[in-house]
């Protein structure tokens, strides 16, 4: 289980990496092209955005296995470990319904308009529509991998970055 949960973490990391070097190549191109030599792609606009609806997607599934998402923790912090444990598990159980529903309702879509081709590029949209159940099912693996983790040890991710006290934004001690 810890091999397949850091293998899905590394996965989701490259994923994100490529996803955002080629965002970024992609924009820098763009914006020399249309502003150095006059040359607009259209194409290349419509690609750039479901890659950065792609990295927005994944890199959610991503944050909610690093605890990176936003959350009002005061009320739940100040509890005894039994019912914080309790609001954990409802919190990552709300988390699998909202996914199941964006799933299904995804797919409905995929299923609608996921043949008709895209207006710029000409690939079908159910290519670009794919994304959000495949990342909504990764954010499922997530979810359950929170709740197995009340119960039982699991690795903490490994993250990418260093905290702000590492990188000297702020000191040990919560201050500025």
């Amino acid at each position: 289980m810890k091999k397949l949960i850091l293998g899905i973490d590394r996965f989701l990391s490259v994923v994100g990496i490529a996803l955002t070097a080629i965002l970024a190549t992609g924009v820098i191109i763009s914006v020399i092209l249309r502003y150095v030599f006059s040359i607009a792609f259209v194409q290349s606009e419509e690609l750039l955005t479901m890659v950065f609806v792609a990295t927005t997607f994944f890199g959610a599934a991503l944050g909610l296995r690093e605890s990176e998402h936003i959350a009002v923790s005061n009320f739940v912090s100040a509890m005894p470990a039994k019912p914080r444990k309790v609001f954990a598990v409802i919190g990552q159980v709300v988390i699998i319904v909202v996914s199941l529903v964006m799933i299904y309702y995804s797919y409905r879509m995929i299923m609608k308009v996921g043949k008709v081709p895209s207006p710029a590029t000409g690939i079908p949209r159910g290519y670009y529509y794919a994304m959000i159940p495949i990342s909504f099912l990764f954010t499922i693996f997530y979810a359950v991998v929170n709740i197995l983790k009340e119960f039982i040890d699991i690795p903490e991710p490994v993250k990418g970055y260093k905290d702000d006290y590492e990188l000297g934004l702020t000191n040990a001690g919560g201050g500025e």
